[in-house]
């Protein structure tokens, strides 16, 4: 199991899902995330019950996000990653009630058609989605306006900021505070401090 002492301990699993050893890293991650809290590894995902919710949403998933699925379901990563079932256009949500929908603004509306919710932010109502077309990823937060902003470009960024984060409850030694400043340290220097800002506080 991972053990994080330092800084130096802390693993960055991948610049880009796919690449020569990203696997092996990630497994490790998510093993000792499992060890961690007692919890089962989850099952891998089907490629058929991926094509089977892409046909469902008439729009393919980021082709990253299948291969993590692929190699390892909906694993827990810090945050929760949306049940297949759960997953779909998060304009639906509202459609038959907008009266108890958000006030969207201007700009939330160019982005709200195109986005696929699957990954519930701690399960406060806020998720993160991706864009249909492009496939960058756009967190919506219930709290504040703009409800929508782009995050991340590819879902490879959020992956693998969330695998970052967590290593922050694998502390041995070193005091907790001490790990999740430095993985915080860590996932600001890959995506800016600004996104962290959002995305943690």
């Amino acid at each position: 199991m991972l053990e994080i002492n330092s800084k130096e301990d802390i693993i960055i699993p991948f610049d880009k899902i796919g690449e020569d050893n990203w696997e092996s890293k990630t497994q490790l991650i998510i093993q000792s995330i499992a060890e961690n809290w007692n919890d089962e590894l989850k099952e891998p995902i089907s490629i058929e019950e991926i094509q089977e919710l892409e046909n469902l949403l008439g729009t393919t998933l980021p082709n990253s996000l299948k291969i993590f699925y692929q190699k390892f379901g909906l694993a827990d990563i810090g945050e929760q990653l949306q049940d297949l079932k759960e997953i779909g256009w998060i304009k639906n949500i509202w459609a038959e009630q907008p009266q108890y929908g958000p006030d969207f603004t201007e700009e939330d509306k160019i982005h709200l058609p195109f986005l696929v919710s699957f990954s519930d932010y701690l399960g406060n109502g806020n998720m993160f989605c991706f864009h249909s077309e492009t496939k960058e990823i756009y967190y919506f937060d219930h709290d504040n306006k703009p409800y929508i902003t782009k995050m991340f470009n590819t879902v490879d960024e959020y992956l693998k900021g969330c695998l970052i984060f967590a290593q922050s409850d694998l502390f041995g030694d070193a005091e907790q505070e001490d790990v999740e400043e430095w993985t915080e340290e860590i996932v600001s220097e890959i995506i800016g401090e600004e996104t962290v800002e959002k995305w943690r506080y």
